[in-house]
């Protein structure tokens, strides 16, 4: 369809060659793509055609995903717990061992952003709100706001914070609600938590899930802040959830649905902001004769990034994730965000209304997701190429003050009412980058991760006796 914008990509003809070298491809792929004049419609052809070949299986009987949500099916009865009476939500960052409230925060995110751990954009977004949050007495009120977040329980999702600023939250995962209440939702403020007396299942049951986001809305009084946040691992769970979420969102009625959110994994292919390219450009400079030496045998491999027609796309895939993992983060978040910030969930050109979309790369951060001897070995060795490996409490407090800088702030780049162009806006949707310095690095991500590794395993060889872990496949917020 785009044989112009995307022949210098070089794709390989078979399916067999691709799997075998999709990270390269890939990266090459997205130069392509992100330079092209039909970037965005490039993005919505991969999404709608990705779309349009989901099936939906029940008692061994498959048929399109989309019939199955165009379904008149029952809504489930919605049940609610009142929290409290005050919007509690204040800015508090966990970080080494230190807790940041309010205007402390921001001399936390320059410091982060000065040892290029967050790009500039992620420091303009995160200030901006912690500025705005300041401005009405340290507090934010989000009790006029709804959202319903797929994957309320998942680690890293901003439930919590949510019903801390006084949001009306629908609860949609297969955990159950009560249990993070015990753990997580302590001092959730004055939010209201609603729920299906049976937890909803995404996979077995879209429609049904479909069903009570628009019987939220219709109660609820006005549209819904959409949260992508559900993630389960193997069995190429990844992928469809992230199509199931996506398709979700495709079957609301416009007028439900006030912005979409998700956090995209550092392990995709990203466009590189400029001061990630100076500073791989100075790591260079200053290179350690181990790491040269190494470089030179070919085990850590150069360069860290495709360059093509003035773009820079990192080679930051790791393949031990595996195909199904990159495709939930290139075609289901990545293509996705920017697809609907363009056209809206419908994804047709006649009728297209931008969208509000929040979709900001988070660290890698030690999730239970991330329990694996190889990667747990990596964390130790991680400072050795100036990495940052995040906790989960510093990840899931940075991404939702990002995420809600990006639905409050009119003149953000995913913002609907934004002032940029269409292509400015498109090209600075993913420029918030909470990326602990990989993006920084001049090598390929999964070779630095596997000295990384070595390196780990000689600090602490006890993490090679830990037997027994499911392969990884989550290297995100």
């Amino acid at each position: 369809m785009f044989p112009d914008a995307l022949r210098a990509s070089e794709l390989p003809a078979h399916a067999g060659a691709w799997k075998r070298s999709y990270g390269a491809g890939l990266a090459r792929f997205e130069a392509c793509r992100v330079t092209a004049p039909e970037r965005a419609e490039i993005a919505r052809f991969i999404v709608e055609r990705s779309q349009a070949a989901l099936l939906h299986v029940k008692d061994g009987a498959a048929r399109p995903l989309s019939d199955h949500l165009s379904e008149a099916v029952e809504a489930p009865a919605l049940e609610r717990t009142a929290l409290g009476d005050k919007p509690g939500l204040r800015v508090e960052i966990p970080f080494e061992g230190v807790l940041y409230r309010g205007r402390e925060a921001l001399g936390l995110i320059d410091r982060l952003a000065e040892r290029g751990e967050i790009t500039m954009a992620a420091q303009r977004g995160l200030r901006w709100i912690v500025e705005h949050i300041e401005a009405q007495g340290g507090v934010l009120d989000l009790r006029d706001q709804r959202f319903v977040l797929l994957g309320a329980g998942a680690e890293l999702a901003p439930t919590a914070a949510l019903l801390a600023a006084g949001a009306q939250v629908l609860w949609v995962d297969v955990s159950d609600h009560a249990r993070f209440l015990r753990t997580r939702g302590a001092h959730v403020g004055a939010g209201s938590l609603l729920h299906a007396a049976e937890p909803l299942n995404l996979l077995d049951e879209p429609a049904r899930v479909r069903a009570a986001i628009e019987r939220f809305a219709a109660d609820s009084g006005g549209p819904v802040h959409l949260g992508a946040f559900a993630y389960a691992s193997g069995a190429s769970q990844e992928w469809r959830l992230g199509a199931a979420m996506n398709a979700i969102a495709a079957h609301l009625p416009p007028s439900a649905l006030a912005s979409l959110s998700m956090f995209v994994s550092p392990t995709t292919v990203p466009t590189l902001q400029p001061e990630c390219l100076r500073a791989a450009e100075a790591q260079l400079q200053n290179e350690s004769m181990w790491k040269a030496t190494l470089s030179r045998a070919g085990i850590l491999t150069k360069p860290g990034a495709y360059v093509a027609n003035g773009a820079a796309v990192g080679y930051s895939t790791v393949s031990i994730q595996g195909l199904s993992y990159q495709a939930a983060q290139y075609v289901s978040k990545l293509c996705a965000a920017e697809a609907f910030a363009n056209y809206g969930t419908r994804l047709q050109l006649k009728d297209a209304r931008p969208l509000t979309v929040s979709a900001n790369v988070a660290g890698i951060t030690r999730t239970r997701s991330l329990s694996h001897p190889l990667f747990e070995a990596a964390f130790l060795g991680a400072p050795r190429f100036s990495v940052r490996i995040f906790y989960p409490e510093t990840t899931r407090a940075l991404g939702a003050l990002l995420m809600l800088h990006d639905l409050l702030n009119t003149a953000a780049p995913g913002h609907a009412s934004s002032p940029l162009s269409a292509a400015e806006r498109t090209a600075a949707l993913q420029s918030q980058q909470m990326h602990g310095g990989i993006y920084n690095l001049p090598y390929g991500l999964e070779s630095a991760i596997r000295i990384a590794a070595v390196l780990g395993m000689g600090m602490n060889p006890s993490v090679l006796l830990r037997r027994g872990k499911k392969p990884l496949a989550e290297a995100r917020a």
